[in-house]
């Protein structure tokens, strides 16, 4: 009986051990893009219950009011946003560990795209709201500071990671390949 219980979370745990990276990739996609679609849609917490989209499949309105479209989104894409970029970084972790392979430079490369990129076109916390140069940064700021900086300090955290990963992945390389040898 005990052992019918546990069937199922023993496949699911398999499952998911053999598609870390590419379940942690969906869930970071995810989270990224309908978190900026709801952030660029103007869409705030304040506006729970508002429409805010002017233009969307029909499919989608006979399933869920309008009104529920942003929120839905934005509950659902900010813990897939931290499981997706916290898989992809446990990940390189235990890659750090027990030894690199092709996947794992190709999650360095991830991370640090993802991290990279966030620094440099994100919100800036630090920063002064009214100095923004683009309307969307304004909106990220408008969720908070709470909000704004959990995305920054992410966005730290999946660029270190990249890179230090990246670095292992090049002192590797140059270990087995020393210049001179070609």
């Amino acid at each position: 009986m005990s052992q019918n219980r546990t069937a199922p979370i023993n496949r699911i745990r398999v499952y998911v051990e053999n598609h870390w990276i590419s379940l942690g990739l969906f869930l970071a996609a995810y989270g990224s893009f309908y978190i900026a679609v709801v952030i660029m849609s103007g869409w705030t917490i304040s506006a729970w219950g508002k429409d805010v989209f002017d233009i969307l499949p029909s499919a989608i309105y006979a399933l869920l009011p309008r009104s529920l479209i942003s929120p839905i989104f934005f509950i659902t894409s900010l813990p897939a946003l931290l499981v997706g970029i916290l898989m992809l970084c446990i990940y390189s972790i235990q890659a750090l560990r027990s030894g690199l392979t092709v996947d794992s430079e190709h999650v360095a490369i991830l991370l640090t795209l993802f991290g990279f990129a966030y620094q440099i076109i994100g919100a800036w916390p630090l920063g002064n709201a009214s100095d923004f140069p683009w309307e969307w940064q304004k909106q990220i700021m408008s969720y908070g500071s709470n909000f704004a900086w959990l995305l920054y300090l992410l966005s730290l955290l999946a660029l270190v990671i990249g890179v230090v990963l990246l670095f292992a992945h090049s002192r590797a390389y140059h270990r087995k390949y020393p210049e001179g040898s070609c």
